[in-house]
């Protein structure tokens, strides 16, 4: 495994930043506690390049070509795999505006891309090899709290009038002048019935002996204890670091066993297509993109489920930005917002989308009415946003972690 620990002299400037935008701001709706927090709609998701960025920082406006580092699966891809293929969203946008795309499958982790790209390159000036890149929301935060991102050049976005609103109140990123949502997104649990004899509905399955030596569960600790919290009877919103605590004896208990066989980013799919592993802590769109051959089903444990978003964002410096943000118009035009919906089938920051597909009928109107894709009140009623920590405690929990996942 990639050595995620934050040993950047950077992180703990980075995580003063990042704490003083509390990520149990986002949106408090009908007088619901922190815990009931919401991310979109009704609801409120790697190894880059390691070169020299190419000079200083001064950036440029091009308009020609566009790098884009983003995660896995996350977005539309012909019938041969090839995410620039004929009809795919980027051979769509290429032909609309003559830009020419790279788009690159390599944002794995957040402290990984932190550690290898952001830091190293953005932490002393200079640019990095992407134009746009999506970390998740607390990620975004930290990056745009160091002065590490160019603010959006909104001229060149009229649809970002269609930004949900929910993500216009965001203290670290007031109006969002700074990143604009890709998509959001549930964690909760994934699972094998072929393998692991039937259904999962707790997040304590994944404690179960006979699962031993094919659970994974993610880097993202913020996801991976969030779930063991909520198994525990514990809740992750309120920053209880004896929970925290507790959570993570009982996953550094699972990894010593065996129970645990790894933790990963996107590449779980991987595993969970091939057997390696029978149950995982999963990202909601993941699996709605697996071969339905492959009967992998995901669930929201019965004890409740994260929710989180991941954003847009150009880095500093970037060369060039009015290609990035032509991008993001044309990804914010509702028609186009909808056509990425089918594909990923994670919850839109898109205005107009749920709209587009209940009136295409068939099976768009299904996934128009899919509460993992638009969350009902009884979903969000279940999910929750993992508590803002002081910077001691993220630390910490940081280290602590990534001890027991390396």
């Amino acid at each position: 495994m990639p050595d995620r620990r934050p040993h950047d002299p950077e992180l703990e400037a980075a995580i003063r930043f990042a704490r003083q935008m509390s990520r149990r701001r986002f949106l408090v709706r009908g007088g619901v506690g922190l815990g009931g927090l919401v991310l979109a709609p009704s609801l409120l998701a790697a190894c880059g390049d390691d070169g020299d960025g190419g000079g200083d920082a001064s950036g440029g406006d091009g308009d020609k070509k566009l790098t884009f580092s983003n995660w896995d699966a996350y977005i539309d891809e012909d019938e041969d795999g090839n995410v620039d293929g004929a009809g795919t969203t980027i051979a769509e946008f290429e032909k609309a505006t003559g830009i020419d795309m790279t788009y690159r499958k390599d944002f794995n982790d957040n402290d990984e891309y932190f550690n290898k790209i952001y830091s190293p390159l953005l932490g002393k000036g200079k640019r990095i090899d992407a134009d746009i890149t999506a970390p998740t929301y607390w990620m975004a935060a930290r990056i745009i709290g160091l002065g590490w991102t160019e603010e959006l050049p909104l001229d060149e976005i009229p649809n970002h009038k269609n930004l949900e609103d929910a993500y216009l109140d965001l203290k670290w990123d007031p109006g969002a002048k700074h990143h604009m949502p890709w998509q959001a997104g549930i964690t909760g649990i994934a699972w094998n019935p072929a393998l692991v004899g039937g259904d999962l509905s707790s997040a304590n399955d994944l404690f179960d002996p006979k699962l031993k030596g094919k659970v994974a569960m993610l880097t993202e600790w913020r996801d991976s204890v969030g779930l063991t919290m909520f198994g525990e009877g514990a809740d992750p919103s309120e920053g209880d670091m004896d929970a925290m605590n507790a959570a993570m004896d009982k996953i550094e208990q699972a990894k010593s066993d065996g129970q645990i066989l790894k933790f990963t980013g996107n590449e779980y799919l991987r595993s969970l297509e091939n057997g390696d592993i029978s149950a995982c802590v999963a990202w909601s769109g993941d699996i709605a993109q697996l071969d339905p051959e492959l009967g992998i089903k995901f669930a929201i444990p019965a004890e409740g489920g994260m929710q989180w978003f991941d954003t847009m964002t150009i880095p500093k410096g970037a060369r060039n930005r009015v290609a990035a943000a032509r991008w993001m118009n044309y990804v914010y035009d509702p028609e186009n917002a909808a056509k990425l919906t089918e594909w990923v089938q994670y919850v839109t920051p898109v205005k107009g989308v749920k709209e587009i597909l209940t009136e295409a009928g068939g099976e768009s109107a299904a996934l128009a009415e899919n509460p993992l894709i638009f969350p009902d009140a009884d979903t969000t009623s279940r999910l929750k946003v993992f508590a803002e920590l002081d910077q001691d405690d993220e630390i910490a929990v940081q280290k602590r972690f990534n001890e027991i996942s390396s």
